[in-house]
């Protein structure tokens, strides 16, 4: 495709060829009247140049002007026609070729007719009455002038013969294109769901490698790790009154013993997950659960809890108590995320054949480099996180035939969105 300027410059050039053919025709044979010949010529041709360079035909066919357009061409012809006739007829009967041109390009087949039929009109009207009668060469003069008229429809038809099939060309061409078009955004389409199917797959990879993991080792750390507790408990119990430094290094091992406990716990999830239990439930009264479990924290934090839901019941096939705890997951790390006098927004809302739940927060936000790591195990911002709370929920929520996914902006927050399969009532 031609660059508009390099476009510009050919329609000049093509103009510029057609008005000096002009300007040597009316050299060769400039009429009975000089100046209304030279008149005539100047002022086809400078409309020629105008409508050619500065308003393509596209144009004057998109404001309904072609007929006009023609219109105009065959008058400044007929001007050129009336200032070139003498005792003998005009030798510039090719001047009407130009509006058949145009009118076989951008006209139907009855407009080009048409076109013609006027142009042979105006053209036999212009001729002396002793060139067709009274003259000795009246037979061969009268043969001149049919064989003019003639070319052109000749003409009219070839051009409207060439422009159709360009035009077919042209269509052809189009569709080719936005079927091309259209086969880039499939397999664009298609290359972001391998990327995310490959994301999905590792993901799975490295759950399984954790869950053989963790189901070997647990129940070896999980006994003597139970052994260490215990045994800090009675310690406690033996010492009357332990010295401070003694006391504080007890409170230690019973902090570290249950951190480590809940550690194992979600090792074992992810080593043996359990299948959910799916019933339909209500999910306005598992978010009013959710948020009543938080609502203590929240006003703690100075973070105001804000639930936006339907008035109707939205129901879903889900495991309550594993929805639960994704949803208690969601609204603590919201929480944590937040500022003091933030807030934490629930919105529930029909998608389509789905339910999709979000959790917003007004906290600073996640790091783009991060978003796509935050559902991989272990992976954690937190100084005493473990990195399988978010983990742990995504698989619950695809265990459920669900989607969880994230999106965030730095300095303006986080939403997380539950999307579920909508269980008609």
């Amino acid at each position: 495709m031609l660059a508009p300027g390099h476009h510009r410059s050919v329609t000049l050039a093509q103009s510029g060829s057609l008005i000096l053919l002009l300007v040597l025709l009316f050299l060769l044979d400039r009429g009975a009247h000089l100046l209304y010949g030279g008149i005539s010529f100047s002022l086809l041709a400078a409309y020629h140049l105008l409508t050619d360079y500065r308003y393509p035909p596209e144009q004057i066919r998109a404001a309904g002007l072609m007929s006009v357009h023609i219109t105009v061409y065959l008058l400044l012809g007929t001007l050129v026609i009336w200032a070139t006739s003498g005792e003998e007829e005009s030798p510039y009967w090719v001047i009407y070729l130009l509006p058949v041109a145009v009118a076989a390009t951008n006209l139907g087949l009855r407009g080009m007719l048409l076109t013609c039929s006027v142009a042979t009109g105006l053209f036999v009207s212009f001729v002396p009455t002793g060139v067709l009668f009274g003259s000795a060469r009246q037979e061969e003069n009268l043969i001149e002038i049919v064989i003019s008229c003639l070319m052109y429809f000749v003409v009219g038809v070839l051009v409207q013969t060439f422009s159709a099939q360009s035009r077919r060309q042209l269509a052809r061409q189009q569709e080719l294109n936005e079927s091309l078009l259209e086969n880039q955004a499939i397999l664009k389409e298609s290359l972001n769901r391998l990327e995310a199917a490959e994301d999905n797959l590792r993901r799975q990879d490295r759950l399984a490698a954790l869950g053989e993991m963790s189901a070997g080792i647990a129940h070896e750390i999980r006994n003597p790790l139970g052994v260490i507790s215990s045994s800090a408990q009675l310690l406690d119990r033996k010492l009357a009154e332990p010295a401070s430094g003694i006391r504080q290094l007890l409170d230690i091992i019973q902090e570290e013993t249950t951190r480590l406990n809940g550690l194992i716990t979600d090792f074992l999830s992810f080593g043996r997950p359990a299948p959910p239990a799916l019933r339909p439930i209500d999910l306005q009264e598992a978010v009013l659960k959710a948020v009543e479990h938080v609502e203590g924290m929240a006003r703690e934090r100075s973070v105001g809890l804000v639930a936006e839901l339907p008035e109707e019941p939205q129901s879903a096939l889900a495991d309550p108590d594993m929805l639960q705890q994704v949803l208690l997951n969601l609204l603590l790390n919201a929480l944590e995320a937040s500022r003091e006098g933030g807030a934490v927004a629930l919105r529930l809302h029909r998608s389509g054949e789905a339910l999709c739940l979000e959790v917003h927060d007004s906290g600073s936000g996640i790091p783009p480099e991060n978003l796509s790591k935050i559902f991989n195990p272990f992976f954690t911002t937190k100084e005493k996180g473990t990195g399988l709370g978010l983990a742990n929920a995504h698989r619950i929520i695809e265990m459920h035939g669900g989607t969880l996914g994230v999106s965030s902006e730095v300095g303006e927050g986080t939403t997380f969105r539950i999307t579920l399969p909508r269980q008609e009532v």
